[in-house]
């Protein structure tokens, strides 16, 4: 019966190193990160749910947390729900004007000019 080589040992090993460190090893590192950021959330904190909701938390128990998603409007989610991605807000609202404060565009003059340079190709065949 023929013995195990030693490079067949030792490569068998590395294998077995570089599972671990490529893949065990990070998960347990993202779970970790997961677990510290639970424990540092408190009230009035801006986060994002796993499904892309963003709201405030209101309040914050051991196992659900009550968000504000609109000034009244508020909904409970499961802790793990919320998502580890900082919140970068795009939008702030105000009630003295519209979100976006640029010029309007008048669809129609663009609607417009996309037909008429249409037709005018048309005609000319």
């Amino acid at each position: 019966m023929p013995g195990f080589d030693p490079t067949t040992i030792l490569l068998l090993l590395g294998v077995v190193a570089l599972a671990y460190f490529m893949l065990i090893r990070p998960q347990q590192k993202r779970a970790k990160e997961q677990r510290d950021l639970m424990a540092a959330l408190k009230a009035g904190d801006r986060v994002m749910t796993i499904s892309g909701i963003v709201g405030t938390i209101r309040y914050l128990g051991e196992k659900q947390a009550i968000i504000e998603i609109s000034p009244g409007v508020e909904m409970t989610v499961v802790k793990a729900a919320i998502s580890s991605q900082p919140v970068d807000d795009e939008f702030e609202y105000s009630d003295e004007g519209s979100v976006g404060d640029s010029d309007p565009v008048d669809l129609d003059d663009a609607e417009s000019t996309d037909t008429d340079d249409s037709a005018g190709e048309d005609q000319s065949k």
